[in-house]
């Protein structure tokens, strides 16, 4: 066998042992002290992220909570873990969970397992939720129930507000995972996981915003996600602001305001084994990108429901308020912005 031969898979084993090592020492904790889960998961991630939390205090110090995040990468309940001031759980697809070494991990994590299709699927994540909220604890969930494939938030699932009416003493805090889009374990580049990290050690920022207003449609939680994300934004590092969102593609309808700069743009249409993600819409301009985010009003200036036409308004990254586009339009349930007058 060739000396370069060995070094190379000389190099391959010691790849596999530095992977092995951390998940083994999680898998440890997990089974002897599962409450120092979350101490051991800060350690494990801290090589490759730097997790920087926004907003903690909005998180109740203790009774039920449920927090509602968006949804980029493979590792995003794992960084959720560790962000989350107290101990918590998570309601995660069961495919996902399935995965040698790190679906056991997961689970001792807090991460629950619940289907992701067929007639039971519902039912089963509604009982796993309203068990562990009745226990007076953290529930976290993505309500995407599918990994981003363009980097943007896809639409909101209404299990949500199933829960949010039927434990309306439960607070519902919006979070956003900000900074996770073009690390390995994210569908940057069209694939997971084969790839070269952008970032040797990422800064992943956590913002937590106020609690939702009741009562909650999908539409009113997408909204307060893509506001505390304004704020993640606003935190990145500045090589990672200046990193544009490679999806979006400037062919597609987009809205770029002549003083306010890029606000909306679309993306290509996702539809590859099962799973369809939708980038672009007739008649839209797009959904709000990264660091920005819209909101329709009327005339009193509250925030008017899904579909209403009103005066569309912009909260960006930098500014410390809502700042009037002059235009007219309205905002489906999927983010989409749909305009009633031309751009001036």
């Amino acid at each position: 066998m060739s000396e370069t031969l060995w070094i190379a898979l000389g190099l391959l084993g010691g790849a596999a042992f530095l992977l092995l090592c951390p998940l083994l020492f999680l898998l440890l904790v997990a089974a002897v002290r599962p409450d120092s889960i979350q101490s051991a998961l800060r350690l494990v991630l801290w090589p490759c992220y730097r997790i920087k939390v926004l907003g903690a205090e909005h998180l109740p110090p203790t009774g039920p909570a449920l927090v509602i995040a968006n949804h980029v990468s493979w590792i995003d309940g794992f960084i959720l873990a560790a962000a989350v001031p107290r101990r918590g759980y998570a309601l995660v697809n069961a495919t996902y969970l399935g995965i040698p070494i790190l679906g056991p991990l997961a689970k001792r994590s807090g991460m629950i397992p619940v289907p992701d299709r067929g007639p039971k699927a519902q039912r089963a994540m509604l009982r796993a939720a309203f068990e562990v909220l009745d226990r007076g604890d953290v529930l976290g969930l993505f309500p995407e129930a599918q990994i981003s494939r363009n980097g943007l938030m896809g639409p909101l699932y209404r299990g949500i507000e199933v829960i949010a009416s039927a434990r309306e003493h439960v607070p519902v805090i919006p979070c956003y995972l900000d900074n996770l889009w073009g690390s390995p374990l994210s569908y940057s580049g069209g694939r997971f996981f084969f790839k070269w990290p952008s970032d040797w050690r990422r800064t992943v920022v956590v913002s937590f915003g106020p609690p939702v207003e009741r009562p909650l449609t999908v539409f009113s939680a997408r909204q307060a996600i893509l506001l505390a994300g304004v704020s993640a934004f606003e935190a990145r590092p500045p090589r990672a602001k200046a990193r544009p969102l490679e999806t979006l593609d400037p062919a597609l309808p987009r809205l770029h305001h002549p003083s306010l700069g890029l606000l909306a743009a679309s993306t290509a249409n996702f539809d590859r084994g099962g799973i369809r993600q939708i980038g672009q819409k007739p008649g839209s301009v797009g959904q709000a990108v990264p660091g920005v985010a819209l909101r329709v009003v009327g005339d009193d200036g509250s925030p008017l429901p899904a579909d209403t036409e009103g005066r569309l308004q912009a909260r960006i990254a930098g500014s410390p308020s809502w700042q009037d586009t002059g235009l007219l339009a309205r905002i489906d349930r999927d983010g989409f912005v749909f305009l009633s007058s031309p751009i001036p």
